[in-house]
């Protein structure tokens, strides 16, 4: 006949549950103090105080993981701004952008643009091998004449990219002097990069471009 666990043997296991759930929640709050993504711990420990004869929903452990993994990626892949201030001239020519590689999916956020007159542009991200171009995300942004914030929101996988605008709306780009790679943590920056040309290390009208692993983790 199978052996029962003694009440000892099972208040050791339900103690031991509670004491690993307790410290990953601990855990997940110094990721947050780090920058990733935000904890409800209250909630949780509730949760957990209300389960009885020592079982837990299993569907904390999952929230807690996945904050601990977005927590991984965050420290991994620190959220930066990249892309110098704006300088330069006005440019009008369509599917040049910043040519770029990541090995991790990563959010692009908030980025400054200037624009040389008030209207709307079509900002555009594809794949991009250094030759073909098959947009990923579009997205239409409304601009007044001269220096823009704009929110991006667009999350994409691990690839090689190119991020430009459609159209020949004027936006500044930074000249040579301007260009600083800031490649690192696994993203890869190019300089700038169009489908019928080749590269050159021009930085194409996204600057201070706001860039992390997770959208809830930017600066």
């Amino acid at each position: 006949m199978p052996r029962q666990p003694s009440a000892d043997e099972t208040e050791l296991s339900s103690n031991w549950t509670r004491r690993t759930f307790v410290a990953a929640l601990g855990a997940t709050g110094i990721a947050a103090a780090a920058g990733s993504a935000q904890a409800n711990d209250d909630d949780i420990v509730a949760e957990i105080d209300a389960a009885s004869d020592g079982s837990v929903d299993l569907r904390a452990f999952d929230e807690v993981l996945g904050r601990l993994e977005d927590a991984a990626d965050a420290l991994e892949f620190p959220a930066r701004r990249v892309g110098s201030t704006p300088r330069g001239s006005h440019h009008t020519h369509t599917h040049w952008g910043i040519h770029f590689e990541t090995d991790r999916a990563i959010h692009l956020g908030e980025a400054t643009v200037d624009a040389g007159e008030s209207g709307t542009f079509t900002a555009v991200v594809g794949e991009y091998d250094g030759s073909s171009f098959d947009p990923v995300h579009e997205r239409d942004v409304s601009v007044d004449s001269g220096v823009n914030t704009i929110d991006l929101d667009m999350a994409l996988e691990p690839g090689e990219y190119l991020l430009t605008r459609d159209g020949s709306f004027p936006l500044r780009r930074t000249e040579w002097s301007g260009w600083e790679s800031q490649s690192r943590d696994g993203l890869e920056l190019h300089g700038g990069g169009h489908p019928e040309f080749s590269d050159n290390r021009f930085w194409y009208y996204y600057f201070d471009l706001n860039v992390a692993a997770h959208e809830d983790a930017h600066l």
